[in-house]
């Protein structure tokens, strides 16, 4: 990855791209912060901050076609592909956005072809390592 930002970076240890970009220094800084525990508990094999990437679903809100930029990739352990939202409060277009996301996984995964996909929404970044390791046990 090499772009440009003059948004407040965090070094990483766990992503194969050496700086998370951090929308906000509380909450984006706080789950890169848990991503890295989660990664040296051996429960997230990598993680990147979904910024410059590209990687954007498309969703419809008021009738307007519009790209939904989840906050972050990450691969767990179990090999399975979670679209990561930190996300504190939700709007009708925000709602709008979440069910997209839960639609393109359901396509994703019906296709078979980029292995499992999840998606999730995490309300509070000190919950995350709960949630995260949660996740790993669904079925």
């Amino acid at each position: 990855m090499n772009f440009k930002t003059v948004r407040a970076v965090h070094a990483t240890q766990a992503s194969h791209i050496n700086q998370v970009v951090l929308d906000t220094q509380s909450w984006e800084s706080s789950a890169a912060f848990h991503l890295e525990e989660l990664a040296r508990d051996g429960i997230v094999a990598c993680y990147a901050r979904n910024e410059g990437m590209g990687f954007a679903i498309p969703y419809e809100y008021l009738g307007v076609n519009h790209a939904y930029e989840p906050d972050f990739i990450v691969r767990l352990k179990d090999g399975s592909t979670l679209v990561l939202e930190i996300k504190g409060f939700e709007d009708n277009q925000t709602r709008a956005k979440h069910e997209a996301a839960q639609k393109w996984v359901r396509a994703v995964n019906a296709w078979g072809r980029l292995g499992q996909w999840r998606f999730h929404v995490c309300r509070d970044p000190a919950t995350l390592s709960r949630e995260v390791s949660a996740i790993l046990r669904e079925p």
